[in-house]
């Protein structure tokens, strides 16, 4: 926008004082231009290649094989769910047996229990306050 004091109301000054806003305006984009292809883009493709190298071992080229490393990911994760599965029933177990020896535990152990207890509370109740939005009211 251009202001009528500036241009007056001529439109042939208006255009030339629009002309020359442009003028400026390319030459700005000309100089961030030239700034990014010399100052930006070397560094990012030194850091890209550096990487790369450090790394090719990892690079699948072989395309039937890049074809199947998505699937390779998702069934070796669930080929650890039935260790991982054992793992959660034997310390299911070792609560049940404390939970049915509960008379006999020492006061520390009960203590500790109780802390842990309260703390998975506390952190309960925080997601659910960020859930929300970070808000304290509406509770």
């Amino acid at each position: 926008f251009i202001s009528r004091s500036r241009a007056g109301g001529n439109p042939l000054r208006r255009s030339r004082v629009m002309s020359q806003y442009v003028t400026r305006a390319t030459g700005i984009a000309s100089k961030a231009l030239d700034a990014a292809k010399t100052k930006v883009v070397p560094p990012a493709v030194e850091w890209y290649t550096g990487l790369m190298a450090r790394n090719a071992q990892y690079v699948v080229t072989d395309p039937v094989a890049v074809e199947k490393l998505g699937k390779q990911m998702v069934f070796s994760n669930m080929a650890k769910l039935p260790a991982a599965v054992q793992a959660a029933q034997g310390e299911m177990r070792v609560v049940q047996q404390k939970w049915n020896g509960r008379m006999d535990l020492p006061m520390a152990e009960v203590g500790t229990a109780a802390l842990f207890s309260a703390e998975v509370y506390a952190w309960f109740c925080v997601g659910e306050i960020v859930g929300r939005g970070g808000g304290l009211t509406g509770y």
